[in-house]
């Protein structure tokens, strides 16, 4: 074993065998049997004797080892301890390069978008994961985020919001979930518990949310219809006759925002509406086809003369070729009732009307005034007829009937000849 030393030099650092030699004032070079080198800074700080490591020879050289050994040295005297501080840096290094809650929210988010293909979950999916409720967690790494910092970010919406407060409960876990295995896998961090754990939450004084109410939805009188469509179209909108078609086809709001050109043809009347895009896809096996009344195909017909998208309601205030966005009918409802004083209410509830409210207006002057059959009427709702057995033998999608029946449906929903309409404009207006 080599003795400590006095000064080294680069021909001493290159060549020197086994041992450990000294450079002064605590900086040495350690070199294995092996023949590997590296540096080794011995100082004293607070009474205490530390040894540093300062990397390996030759990335490191002779004279950086001095320059880090002098640094380290400065520092002692100063009362900081070079390896604290060192393991500090270090840290809020590693901490940059973690992933946030952003960043792991982003994967969440475009796994529940792919198991669904309904607008309105996807659209709520990216809301609840976002700025609108996450945003004091979004740029945090993710492993830092406590069940307090959970809390804090479901406290507000619990008790106000519980339809919100259930969905982004169930989001939040789904993105901790996925950290468990991304830090894991991708960081060798090993992420044990869930902050959204509700163990957590319950300690911290959350009680169940209530059970949501499966009520009503706001619906229209079905004799009001007339005087509706006539205020719809009066509207100079793209989302009013995206709403008109909604109604007259009965069909959920998801089908109609994602609605696209291909998906209809005009001249047999029809639109079928891909799996992708329906609520019970999971458990079809065929598209659903959709019957238009004339009053629908004289809508698309001008729609189609303004076309400027593969959507039939694209939106005009996004960049890329994307659809109207799941709140445009919404806020169209609410700018009617706004503009006609609140006239267009549910007239048991006192509440204003919604678009899916439309349906069960529809399915109310279905069975009361339109008397058609049971069958025909279910099928128009796009739900399910008959057991599972029935539906086995099932093999009509009773086109021809329904077909007639939203005939009947449009022309009811027809403004009063003579009374207050306005035809509407051309589309893209």
């Amino acid at each position: 074993m080599a003795s400590l030393t006095d000064r080294l030099t680069d021909k001493m650092v290159r060549s020197v065998g086994e041992g450990r030699y000294g450079d002064g004032r605590g900086l040495y070079l350690l070199v294995s049997a092996s023949g590997a080198r590296s540096w080794l800074l011995r100082y004293q700080i607070d009474g205490r004797r530390r040894d540093m490591g300062l990397g390996s020879y030759p990335a490191v050289t002779l004279a950086a080892a001095r320059a880090l050994a002098s640094e380290a040295r400065s520092a002692a005297k100063q009362g900081i301890d070079p390896i604290a501080r060192r393991d500090a840096e270090r840290k809020a290094a590693r901490a940059k390069s973690l992933p946030t809650f952003a960043d792991i929210a982003a994967l969440t988010v475009a796994d529940m978008q792919a198991r669904s293909g309904n607008a309105k979950v996807r659209y709520q999916a990216a809301r609840h994961l976002g700025p609108a409720y996450c945003g004091p967690i979004l740029n945090r790494p993710v492993n830092e985020i406590t069940s307090t910092d959970v809390a804090g970010v479901l406290r507000p919406v619990w008790t106000a919001k519980p339809a919100v407060a259930r969905k982004l409960y169930s989001a939040m876990r789904r993105v901790f979930e996925r950290a468990r295995v991304v830090l894991k896998d991708g960081y060798g961090i090993v992420f044990a518990d869930n902050p959204a754990d509700w163990e957590y939450l319950k300690a911290q004084g959350f009680e169940r949310p209530k059970a949501l109410s499966r009520g009503r939805h706001p619906s229209l009188a079905y004799n009001r219809m007339p005087e509706f469509m006539a205020a719809l179209r009066k509207r100079d909108a793209l989302a009013a006759r995206m709403a008109e078609l909604t109604i007259l086809t009965n069909t959920r709001t998801g089908s109609a925002i994602g609605a696209r050109w291909v998906e209809f043809d005009l001249d047999n009347a029809l639109w079928t509406v891909p799996l992708e895009r329906l609520k019970d896809g999971e458990h079809r096996t065929e598209p659903f086809r959709v019957p238009l009344s004339p009053r629908v195909v004289e809508l698309l017909r001008e729609l189609d003369a303004a076309r400027t998208s593969d959507f039939v309601f694209p939106s005009k205030h996004t960049r890329k070729d994307t659809p109207l966005s799941n709140m445009a009918m919404l806020t169209l409802l609410g700018r009617m009732n706004e503009a006609d004083a609140g006239r267009w209410k549910d007239d048991v509830t006192g509440k204003p009307i919604t678009m899916h409210g439309f349906r069960a207006t529809f399915r109310t002057w279905a069975e009361e005034a339109g008397r058609f059959s049971h069958p025909v009427i279910e099928e128009a709702m796009g739900h399910a007829v008959g057991s599972a057995v029935e539906r086995a033998y099932r093999r009509t999608d009773v086109l021809a009937l329904r077909r007639d029946l939203m005939a009947a449906w449009a022309a009811h929903c027809a403004p009063v000849a003579g009374g207050n309409v306005i035809q509407f404009s051309k589309a893209g207006a």
